[in-house]
């Protein structure tokens, strides 16, 4: 069994403490988690949207083995805050699958980006990724999609993976089975008619988690991916505060979470992203995507 130590960077909210999950049978354990503070509803700032981030919780899980500790949020908590599937012939294009060598190599990494895309933040982020020549994970919602399909496409064409963050950025812990399987189902159909595919990765808006919800992954054999290292880039952390903390948390396996929209203080991960990856770098870390750190 492959234990995987997962990383992520975003502006999602998480809680203290220490969360297993598994993805296809291989035990992923999540710790070294931030907390972050409720906001108000959603505000828009001209073309961006800033969402309202209660606490979320960390962790990478499969829907079709989730075992562990329970991921759901409180009912108390009230958030609105994206996997891989084969594209059809001829259609969309899917990560290769990692090199034997990475899968057991102790030095990996996965940065991942969620709530785009947008045509401002995320393709200044591409651009830094291309550069440095490193792979991301980007967990995109549906109502952008909608507004930036080429931008998703320049995700895919680019190398990076992708996965489902929802239509709308609700919190599934408090959605019914039904409402869950439509925020899906709605974001995956705008994801395949963009690319060619839908996403086998999913993320929960601000972590929240329900059974329903690992159920309805289940059945669709999915993988439930969350993050255990959190920039609150969107809250506005300064660079160097970001610099610091992904420095001094980061270790192998590691999901780091960051957002490419969301918020205007998305520009302090443009100006954090190279410096961050320079950094890694030079402590021997390769970068990876979730799902290749399951083997």
């Amino acid at each position: 069994m492959l234990v995987v130590i997962s990383i992520i960077i975003g502006g999602c909210g998480t809680g203290l403490g220490l969360s297993i999950a598994e993805i296809t049978g291989k035990v992923v354990k999540a710790d070294e988690t931030d907390q972050n503070n409720s906001k108000p509803g959603a505000v828009e700032q001209g073309d961006l949207v800033d969402y309202p981030r209660p606490p979320e919780k960390p962790g990478i899980e499969n829907g079709n083995t989730s075992k562990g500790d329970d991921h759901t949020a409180p009912p108390s908590e009230q958030p609105n805050e994206p996997g891989t599937t084969k594209p059809d012939k001829g259609q969309g294009h899917e990560p290769e699958a990692p090199p034997a060598e990475l899968q057991h190599k102790d030095k990996i990494i996965a940065l991942t980006f969620d709530d785009g895309p947008d045509k401002k933040y995320t393709p200044a982020i591409l651009d830094i990724l291309k550069e440095k020549g490193v792979k991301a994970t980007f967990f995109v919602v549906g109502q952008q999609v909608k507004k930036e399909p080429e931008v998703l496409q320049r995700i895919v064409d680019e190398g990076h993976a992708i996965g489902n963050h929802s239509m709308n950025h609700k919190n599934m812990a408090k959605l019914n089975a039904e409402q869950i399987q439509q925020e899906i189902d709605e974001a995956d159909k705008l994801i395949k008619e963009a690319v060619g595919f839908k996403p086998k990765m999913f993320r929960a808006p601000y972590g929240a988690v329900s059974d329903t919800l690992k159920s309805i992954l289940e059945d669709d054999d999915r993988e439930l991916v969350s993050w255990n290292i959190d920039t609150r880039d969107w809250a506005g952390t300064p660079v160097s505060e970001m610099q610091e903390m992904i420095h001094k948390k980061a270790k192998p396996h590691a999901i780091i979470l960051m957002h490419s929209f969301g918020s205007k203080n998305i520009k302090h991960t443009v100006e954090m992203l190279p410096h961050v990856i320079d950094d890694l770098k030079k402590k021997g870390y390769t970068f990876v995507t979730p799902d290749e750190m399951a083997g």
